[in-house]
């Protein structure tokens, strides 16, 4: 399957906002659509020529009345729609700041509900997983998700005559990169870096192409970067969630040393192609690590 079938169509963006109640626990205003009947998170189609983040904020204020201040980027989501049709959304975290709802042609009635209920009454499984990042980063603004991918399989190097770093993924690689796609996309992502190898930018396409991310490479993630380079990337992402692609040796000394200093891991000391470890951290440290194989 080529990369380009993930290739979403369709970008919109959105709002998760948030207010204290008057015991000052936090709540989360859901929209209820009567064209689908359905309880969700406020968002809609960018107008052309608009940005992602202006269209959050009209659309925020469109459906809800509210009026939002200071946006924290949750990251992108991307899926099919029920006609077959690939969208991305991009999610900002919305503080309100005032307005007032008035029923409209999109929403006939708006909840404001804490964590807890707003999770239960969210029927969409992406919005459950936006609004519990949107949750995490208004706990903490530096809480971060990394998720360290080995690069899906490539060539067999002894049979390759070129350069390593023009050494493509095979055929099983690029059904693994399809894979990894399908994976994230259902999660918010604020940005893709990569090794410049080839077979880190190929699997890096899909799921560029499936949330409309350009992956950015970087140096430190080529085959011969050091673990404290790696890690002191790492500690620069303060409330990103970010897919990183790099390679086996790489990942070896990352967790490595992490291990070394003490770090509780869940899963083998594995780093399969096309697998993934997902890291969290807070305030640039790394707080946990669990292994997720590769599902081929």
């Amino acid at each position: 399957m080529s990369p380009e079938r993930f290739r979403a169509s369709i970008k919109a963006a959105g709002g998760v906002l948030y207010r204290p109640n008057e015991d000052g626990e936090r709540e989360f205003l859901l929209v209820h659509r009567p064209r689908y009947d359905d309880w969700s998170l406020p968002k809609g189609k960018l107008d052309r020529k608009e940005g992602f983040l202006e269209a959050g904020l009209r659309e925020v204020r469109e459906e809800t009345g509210i009026q939002a201040n200071y946006p924290i980027e949750i990251g992108s989501v991307g899926y099919e729609t029920d006609a077959g049709n690939r969208k991305v959304v991009r999610w900002w975290l919305m503080e309100a700041v005032g307005g007032k709802f008035r029923p409209n042609s999109e929403v006939d009635t708006v909840a404001w509900l804490n964590f807890r209920k707003a999770t239960k009454r969210l029927q969409y499984t992406n919005d459950q997983k936006v609004l519990r990042r949107a949750n995490a980063l208004a706990d903490d603004p530096t809480y971060a998700k990394i998720y360290l991918v080995r690069h899906a399989q490539a060539g067999v190097k002894a049979q390759w005559k070129g350069k390593d770093h023009k050494r493509p993924l095979d055929r099983r690689g690029r059904k693994q990169a399809i894979d990894l796609a399908v994976r994230f996309k259902a999660h918010p992502i604020t940005s893709i870096l990569t090794s410049p190898y080839q077979r880190c930018l190929q699997t890096a396409k899909p799921l560029e192409n499936a949330i409309r991310l350009t992956a950015e490479t970087d140096r430190r993630l080529s085959v011969d970067g050091s673990a404290g380079d790696v890690l002191n990337l790492i500690r620069e992402l303060k409330g990103e969630a970010v897919v990183i692609i790099t390679h086996g040796e790489v990942i070896s000394a990352v967790m490595g040393s992490l291990a070394a200093d003490g770090l509780d891991l869940d899963g083998p000391m594995e780093w399969k192609k096309g697998s993934v470890w997902v890291l969290e951290a807070k305030k640039g440290k790394i707080r946990s690590g669990r292994y997720v194989p590769p599902k081929r």
